[in-house]
């Protein structure tokens, strides 16, 4: 692995932001990072996952999921790593799954009969109804930190590029503080592996396995990031080589994703994550994907027999429309390859998608990026 770090203080910041080409510098809301610790034998986990992509389809680009196979659970498919155990050890869970919400102990985090105490003192372990409960709204952990958490002190921007001749995969990463730390920060660059079909305990001989947690490049805990004051901008480039499997299970870079998260020194106190194709993909910040999704309409909301999606391409696209309900279970999947630039309208019949009167997401994913709105069903 190769590396290159650049730390940028704030003093002479005023005459070279010119080399930022990535992050943004306006101050960004706090994305909820949940470390699952899950686990191929493990029962009850694919309900973790359902709770965890209702999350994520709640506040979608807010939410990003590693899921970390570890020895409790292991099985076939092998989808451990080895980066697993020590995080789960430093997670210290006593039940599965659990996981951690932005590695912050939560004090009371979903104390409610049966499920308390919710995690020991000191403890950053959470049980799922902790993750994402509708039945016990102020008190998930995840949409606390998306609502209430503030703005992160650090932006991060990141991109991707893959060689295909190579299967060497560089990835460029910029943060920029809009606030000071009192701390130095760890930079950590994951790497996830998604479409792994194979048993799954409480699921099927047939489950599809997404954000498994298969190589940290940055090493356990992560780089260094010692000048944490505002203004300060750093630039870190890597390059790593993706193998042909892992444990035996073909690697695919169409299925792979990049996450970037910034911890304190203490591997603690996630400020703030990102996830994006490991691919070609780029992540510039919340302001673009607010702009983006500018272009992206549906009329008329609520709706009665049926509703209209606009959306407008800059380019040449694919296009992948996913429609999801409030747990997370996918309703509807199509996929629109190489759809021409300019507007564009698709219908939403009701009686065609066969749904009932209650909330739905529905998003686009043009070119990697994903584009969700809510839609009522009266």
């Amino acid at each position: 692995m190769k590396k290159l770090l650049i730390i940028i203080p704030a003093f002479l910041y005023a005459t070279i932001i010119s080399s930022q080409t990535l992050v943004s510098t306006v101050p960004t809301g706090r994305n909820a990072v949940l470390e699952e610790l899950t686990g191929v034998n493990c029962p009850n986990c694919p309900d973790g996952h359902t709770r965890a992509d209702a999350l994520l389809a709640a506040h979608p680009g807010r939410v990003v999921i590693i899921n970390i196979h570890g020895t409790a659970y292991k099985g076939t498919p092998n989808l451990f790593s080895a980066w697993s155990d020590p995080i789960d050890n430093f997670i210290n869970a006593t039940a599965y799954p659990s996981g951690a919400m932005n590695r912050k102990v939560w004090p009371g985090a979903y104390d409610v009969p049966p499920y308390n105490p919710q995690n020991p003192p000191n403890n950053m372990a959470i049980r799922r109804p902790g993750w994402w409960n509708t039945a016990y709204p102020g008190q998930t952990t995840g949409e606390s930190i998306i609502l209430t958490g503030g703005n992160s002190v650090v932006n991060i921007g990141a991109s991707s590029t893959y060689n295909s001749s190579t299967k060497e995969l560089s990835i460029k990463v910029e943060l920029y503080y809009t606030a000071s730390d009192n701390m130095a920060n760890k930079l950590n660059v994951a790497i996830l592996q998604n479409g792994v079909i194979g048993y799954q305990a409480g699921g099927s001989s047939t489950y599809n396995h997404k954000n498994i947690l298969r190589d940290l490049v940055t090493g356990q805990w992560g780089d260094s990031i010692p000048v944490t004051t505002q203004g300060t901008l750093v630039t870190k480039n890597y390059t790593y080589t993706v193998p042909v499997s892992y444990n035996g299970i073909a690697s695919d870079i169409n299925n792979m994703d990049v996450v970037v998260f910034v911890t304190q020194a203490d591997n603690k106190n996630i400020h703030t994550g990102i996830k994006f194709p490991a691919k070609n993909g780029t992540y510039t910040g919340h302001a673009e994907i607010a702009s983006s999704q500018q272009n992206v309409s549906i009329f008329p909301d609520p709706m009665t027999e049926s509703s209209t999606v606009q959306y407008f391409l800059n380019e040449r696209s694919d296009v992948r429309m996913v429609i999801t309900n409030m747990v997370g279970q996918v309703i509807y999947t199509e996929e629109m390859n190489c759809i021409d630039p300019g507007e564009h309208t698709y219908i939403l019949d009701r009686s065609k998608l066969k749904i009932s009167k209650n909330i739905y997401f529905v998003t686009l994913e043009i070119n990697g990026k994903r584009i969700t709105r809510k839609l009522v069903v009266n």
